[in-house]
């Protein structure tokens, strides 16, 4: 399979910013023909979805590379003092959910970074593989914070006998978002709830059999709140996705989580047991260097009730 569409993106990227084209041409030259294929129906469907919505593609690369640089200019300055810029997630509801324009950008720029990032890819391949296991058994699914909504158009994918599914999400743009792609990339209509509303306020007299929820700890101020919470609303035998980071300041990333250890304390006082998961260094460096650094690291689990 040709991954034209894919290259055309890739290209915009390095034209844009011919500084990126050695790392990106590294990391490609390690991936296989299952990747290709994948990023190719990607770009091929997130192309078309796009042009539908009369956003150019290069306005979704300028996202991208802008979502990179405000992720550099974070990253000095955590650097620097060593804490991240934002610290309480009511002001990140100001500055950046509530925001439309610079909402739609971030989760545009986002969406192309599941290709292009590897700790990103991996985490996708991850849950791609948890929901691939279990989603034939899911009757009642809930996504926390879909953002770009791949991740919920993944899950689709595996849903075959769920007629009861929820997404929920603080910011009514990212909802929108997410709608107008799953309408997009899916022919077949699914009936999904869709809640614009702080999930700490989620009120729901069903168990679920699976909750996703990516990215999202670190963006709220008190995350063990929303664990507690996950664990009223996942049934005996269900399974949770989460995925968060440690060392990764950004625009919108409140809570400060300092190490693995930290994340894997949190779930466990919580009442979860870690089935399996993936600690993803973002430099390929060994881990003692990684630590005593403070590069960034991005985790993901598959949680069950302990």
């Amino acid at each position: 399979m040709s991954a034209w569409n894919f290259d055309k993106i890739v290209e915009s990227i390095v034209k844009q910013s011919p500084f990126q084209k050695k790392k990106i041409q590294t990391y490609l030259a390690g991936k296989d023909k299952t990747f290709f294929e994948e990023a190719e129906l990607f770009a091929l469907s997130y192309s078309e979805y796009l042009e539908c919505h009369g956003i150019p593609m290069e306005f979704a690369v300028s996202a991208y590379l802008e979502m990179c640089q405000n992720m550099m200019k974070c990253q000095l300055e955590f650097m620097k003092t060593g804490k991240y810029t934002v610290t309480e997630d009511n002001n990140t509801f100001i500055d950046v959910y509530g925001n439309e324009k610079k909402m739609q950008s971030y989760m545009i720029g986002l969406a192309i970074s599941q290709f292009l990032w590897p700790t990103h890819y991996e985490m996708y391949k991850f849950f791609g593989a948890a929901i691939n296991k279990y989603g034939s058994k899911v009757e009642a699914y809930l996504e926390i914070g879909p953002g770009h909504g791949l991740f919920l158009n993944k899950a689709l994918d595996h849903l075959k006998y769920c007629d009861d599914i929820t997404a929920v999400d603080i910011s009514p743009i990212s909802v929108g978002i997410t709608k107008s792609i799953i309408e997009f990339f899916r022919k077949k209509q699914f009936s999904i709830d869709f809640r614009t509303q702080d999930v700490l306020e989620f009120n729901s007299s069903k168990r679920y059999d699976f909750i996703t929820m990516g990215e999202v700890l670190e963006h709220v101020t008190y995350p063990e709140k929303l664990l507690y919470k996950l664990h009223g609303l996942i049934n005996e035998s269900g399974r949770i996705f989460i995925s968060t980071c440690v060392n990764a300041p950004a625009i919108d990333h409140v809570y400060h989580f300092k190490h693995i250890n930290e994340i894997i304390s949190m779930v466990n006082k919580c009442g979860f047991n870690i089935e399996s998961n993936l600690i993803l260094p973002v430099e390929n460096l060994p881990m003692e260097v990684i630590v005593d650094q403070k590069i960034a690291i991005n985790y993901c689990a598959i949680l069950t009730r302990g």
